[in-house]
């Protein structure tokens, strides 16, 4: 299997995928591995966290000079994003990707250089995993189907569909200024408390001792019922990546005592699904 991809393009979207969070003062990814879908001339990746709790769908053209469209999709193990990351920084911008079933080798390659990577979708999703890389694919896009983005409704296993009763339509930048508030001095506590209602959402992160910060922001759209929670899962190094208008739909289950879940529509093709914290 061969494709051509953007350099930049890929690495982008590999380290969004990642989920990067700070965890008792120490950066960690929340996804190890993961799998590039080449679909014409499109990349996707679906992507689970390790505790299941972040759903994450990333998108991009990749589009290159004398790029062919790949029908059918073309799947793409990636056993380790860091050491792609590494290697896809050795190389020009645009790169021959080629997976050989036979061997599970993944070669890189562009201009005069290649690279050479042992790669299998049978690999381990997580170094203390029992679980198959394309396995953790299947179980994320088993999540995914239940999840209709561009109508905000969520289909539980029952077959019941919940309609997400709140909506915020926000700048993708002010959230992540909001959000990345919590690093003041140095904190870093992955604690991210959203509280809303009529048409306001206020975010407060960090300890009163180094440092809150409360940011308001206003939506477009009124008579939103009150309501708190608090996240965590890294959701600064999510905004960080994204510009422009986002909607924020935020689905209630606590009446299955599984509190709330937040849908991210970046509007540009790429989506994220996070649960609060189970103590709200």
């Amino acid at each position: 299997m061969t494709v051509k991809v953007n350099n930049a393009v890929l690495q982008n979207l590999l380290v969004i995928s990642k989920r990067k969070q700070t965890v008792n003062g120490k950066g960690q990814s929340q996804v190890d591995s993961c799998v590039v879908e080449c679909d014409g001339d499109m990349i996707n990746i679906m992507s689970l966290t390790r505790d299941m709790t972040g759903l994450t769908y990333v998108t991009g053209h990749t589009a290159t000079d004398g790029v062919t469209s790949i029908n059918p999709t073309t799947l793409i193990p990636i056993p380790d994003i860091d050491r792609v990351l590494g290697i896809l920084k050795m190389h020009s911008q645009s790169v021959t990707l080629r997976h050989d079933l036979a061997t599970n080798k993944l070669l890189f390659k562009s201009s005069n250089k290649q690279t050479t990577l042992d790669a299998s979708l049978d690999a381990k999703a997580f170094s203390h995993s029992t679980e198959t890389i394309n396995t953790f694919r299947q179980k994320a896009w088993s999540l995914a189907e239940r999840i209709d983005v561009p109508n905000a409704t969520y289909t539980t296993a029952g077959g019941d569909k919940i309609d997400a009763v709140i909506h915020y339509d926000l700048d993708s930048n002010d959230l992540f200024e909001a959000l990345r508030c919590d690093t003041v001095n140095g904190q870093r506590l992955n604690r991210y408390k959203f509280e809303g209602g009529g048409s306001t959402l206020k975010i407060t992160v960090g300890d009163p001792h180094l440092g809150q910060t409360t940011t308001t922001l206003t939506g477009k759209r009124d008579a939103i019922p009150k309501w708190e929670c608090e996240f965590d899962g890294g959701l600064d190094e999510l905004f960080k990546h994204f510009h422009g208008e986002c909607l924020i739909s935020v689905f209630d289950f606590t009446k299955f005592g599984q509190g709330y879940r937040m849908l991210i529509n970046f509007k540009n093709g790429s989506w994220a699904f996070q649960a609060a914290l189970l103590n709200n």
